[in-house]
């Protein structure tokens, strides 16, 4: 235990002392590329031997030449670095650091170190150290102190030289130096498209829905054109409509003594016929009235003559009151059917060209003025 305690100390003092040269110093394994870096423009040079003071425990062989450069060399200015170049070369197989220490009165703004390859049996260390002076002062730049660690394990120190140095003020000139008035806010001024950009978005929106209800109203303002009228039912469709209707209804009006009615409805629905096809007001005209419009329309004088035959037939059981028997009533819905009947149109079919192509599309048969022979006095449903 006795033995053990003192080794313990000693591995610590030596893992301590590598921890303090790992900042500034990397290890021999990964020693840095040699310097390339121009030398400073100007240089204070503090050479040695007899530029610091050795342990007594470093022989004169492993005692390092130590070479130190200041730039800018004399004088700066608060707020400017000052850029401190130590060169070390040492016996081949010691190791260099800087030690940790104040800089009083300037603070280490960086630190860079470099191991160049080694030249024969020595070997140089080279730290770059930059120095921020924060306040005007005469003070040098004081002695940096390095260690040095044999390879044979001795461990000692030397020290650089104090170089003189001054730093300036920027307002050492000015006696009753003041701070500057604040100053106005200058204004500046950036081409800002956006609004500009939105309003002719909003501009060419508001055109399109103007133009657009514009355009709307004037179609709807527009004169449309009429519905086409509902195509009217032939008149002899009509009439044979009606007249399947009064046939069903015929034998029950004569059983109920109503011959007289069914007579008139019969006459009605053929006068409606009458004037439909020839174009006149059939059920406004009087009998004689009837027979002078079929004679200006051409109807024909075979037919005129049948209708004038059933109107008078019709009158007189109308107009002396005559109540119509079964034969009678026959008769007369007979003749109505007929005279609706054998007057309707006849289509007419197109006449066909050489090669069998129709020549005009086909239209409705004109007015026949010569009507179906009307069979005489008969009884009995047609």
């Amino acid at each position: 235990m006795k033995h053990l305690l003192p080794a313990l100390a000693c591995g610590v003092w030596l893992w301590t002392g590598g921890l303090a040269r790992a900042d500034l110093l990397p290890s021999k394994a990964q020693a840095a590329p040699p310097a390339t870096d121009p030398p400073p423009s100007a240089a204070a040079v503090a050479a040695a031997p007899d530029a610091g003071t050795p342990d007594k425990q470093l022989s004169p062989e492993h005692q390092p030449r130590l070479h130190v450069t200041l730039d800018p060399s004399h004088t700066l200015h608060t707020g400017e670095l000052a850029h401190l170049q130590i060169t070390a070369d040492a016996l081949l197989g010691d190791d260099v650091t800087v030690s940790e220490q104040s800089f009083a009165p300037f603070e280490v703004h960086q630190k860079r170190a470099r191991v160049e390859p080694p030249s024969g049996n020595h070997q140089r260390f080279v730290f770059d150290l930059e120095l921020l002076a924060l306040e005007p002062t005469d003070k040098p730049v004081p002695a940096i102190e390095l260690r040095v660690v044999t390879k044979d394990g001795v461990v000692a120190q030397v020290k650089t030289q104090e170089l003189p140095y001054a730093v300036r003020s920027w307002i050492a000139n000015e006696p009753n130096a003041q701070p500057k008035l604040q100053t106005k806010p200058v204004g500046v001024k950036q081409d800002n498209w956006w609004p500009v950009y939105i309003a002719s978005g909003l501009a060419a929106i508001a055109l399109i829905a103007g133009l657009t209800l514009l355009v709307s109203r004037y179609l709807q303002r527009r004169p449309k054109p009429a519905p086409p009228p509902v195509p009217k039912r032939p008149a002899w469709e009509i009439a044979v409509e009606k007249l399947g209707e009064l046939r069903r209804q015929k034998q029950r009006m004569l059983e109920e003594g109503r011959g007289g009615l069914f007579v008139d409805q019969v006459s009605d629905v053929v006068r409606e016929y009458l004037g439909g096809r020839y174009g006149f007001e059939g059920l406004e005209t009087t009998s004689d009235e009837m027979l002078g419009l079929l004679r200006q329309r051409n109807a024909g004088v075979a037919f005129t003559q049948e209708v004038s035959v059933f109107l008078g037939r019709c009158d007189l059981v109308k107009f002396a009151k005559v109540e119509p028997d079964q034969d009678e009533a026959d008769l007369i819905f007979g003749k109505a059917h007929d005279l609706v009947q054998g007057n309707r149109p006849v289509p007419v079919a197109p006449p066909v060209g050489p090669a069998g192509a129709a020549v005009a599309p086909a239209t409705p048969a004109a007015v026949s003025s010569t009507p179906e022979p009307a069979p005489g006095e008969r009884g009995g449903e047609p």
